[in-house]
């Protein structure tokens, strides 16, 4: 008898503890969901933001020269700005066409939809422009060129600008603009072609007094990148970036991107 309430009390006591056990795990597993229930969501800057660019121009944004056939400075720009903490996903619409002149970019953004709907949804346009407006002076008038020969062809270009400008701004008045300066493809023949640099500068000039008339915008020089070094920058064609040059070029477009979007760009009366 006696052992028989030794057992029951063993049972007993074994049946409050394992009581005694679900209640405090009950207990606590229910107030570790009002914890969960109770904690604040993080803000929406702790997820960064998607980036999109569209990129607009000539050969330098298709990327000829480019020894992979990926697009020249966009894949390499799209994966750099990706690594940054700040953005999210980054995609990049590249609608650069060889040989396109200011004209013929101004007609293109006027007519391709596809072009227009990139602009109305980007947060961020790249331009490249302008070589082959220089290119066409310098074909006709090879090897006897002088300065004279390049002011009508600038002053076009100028006004030609000016309207691009305008119409990603009508298409898109939040978008931020980056617009890379040319550079002198003929440093090589200097000998041969002594006025180009000044060309090439007064060029430039003119396109970044023109975006300064614009807020939310920034220039980008690359014709030092390609002046002031020992390093050979070009494709064989002695024209067009290798995947040296796109590469450095990149660089500086990914500074100006950031500029821009931080708001240090350059600012005017649009």
């Amino acid at each position: 008898m006696k052992k028989l309430k030794k057992i029951l009390l063993v049972v007993i006591s074994s049946s409050l503890m394992i009581m005694t056990g679900c209640q405090l795990s009950s207990a606590q597993q229910e107030k570790r969901e009002i914890e969960l229930t109770d904690k604040k969501l993080p803000d929406e800057g702790f997820f960064p933001e998607p980036l999109n660019i569209v990129s607009l121009g000539d050969s330098l944004t298709q990327g000829v020269g480019d020894s992979q056939d990926l697009g020249g400075y966009v894949p390499i720009l799209e994966d750099s700005l990706e690594e940054r903490t700040e953005f999210g996903e980054v995609n990049i619409l590249n609608f650069g066409k060889r040989g396109n002149r200011s004209d013929q970019l101004l007609k293109r953004i006027s007519e391709e939809e596809e072009i227009r709907t990139a602009i109305a949804s980007s947060d961020v346009a790249v331009i490249t422009i302008g070589g082959n407006d220089v290119m066409k002076v310098v074909k006709s008038t090879f090897p006897s060129m002088t300065f004279e020969n390049f002011e009508g062809a600038r002053l076009n270009y100028e006004e030609h600008l000016a309207a691009i400008l305008s119409d990603i701004r009508e298409l898109n008045p939040d978008i931020s603009i980056v617009l890379m300066g040319i550079y002198n493809p003929f440093f090589i023949f200097s000998a041969d072609v002594k006025e180009m640099k000044m060309i090439v500068e007064t060029w430039n000039a003119s396109g970044e007094a023109i975006l300064n008339d614009y807020e939310n915008t920034s220039y980008v020089e690359v014709a030092d990148i390609f002046r002031q070094t020992d390093q050979n920058l070009l494709h064989t064609d002695y024209f067009h970036p290798n995947d040296d040059g796109y590469s450095l070029i990149a660089e500086r477009i990914e500074e100006g991107v950031i500029e821009v979007l931080d708001g240090g760009s350059s600012q005017g009366d649009e």
